[in-house]
């Protein structure tokens, strides 16, 4: 089980981000993962989406990302742990990562998909990208 960062799939579906061929790239090795992401997620890749002139259909990708093996919807104890480790980690971690963090934990995964190297300083987890 893999989690995918925004960053990973920003550069899978915008032609223009950085990352694009570098997620391209790495895709295939994903093919048979099981792929989890959560709330923040959505919510970051619809906001890239809105700046990057996405024009393609919107309701497929929401689809798309709503139906991975897992899609985390974060409740109010999530977002209450996820300000623990934001406080734990002395704010040198965004919050929105933080609340990946806590969706890692609670599924036990220990591996992501993202170019964020903040990931990098989390003891136990591998970041690919």
């Amino acid at each position: 089980m893999i989690f995918l960062d925004s960053s990973y799939i920003k550069g899978l579906i915008l032609k223009n981000d950085d990352y694009n061929h570098l997620s391209k790239k790495i895709k295939p090795y994903l093919k048979h993962e099981a792929k989890v992401i959560n709330t923040t997620v959505l919510v970051e890749v619809l906001n890239a989406i809105k700046v990057n002139n996405y024009n393609r259909d919107l309701n497929e990708l929401i689809s798309c990302l709503m139906n991975l093996d897992i899609f985390d919807f974060l409740v109010m104890d999530d977002y209450k742990k996820s300000l623990e480790w934001f406080s734990y980690f002395g704010r040198n971690i965004n919050f929105a990562d933080c609340t990946i963090i806590n969706t890692m934990i609670n599924h036990k995964i220990n591996r992501i998909v993202s170019f964020d190297s903040d990931f990098d300083k989390i003891k136990g987890f591998e970041r690919i990208g």
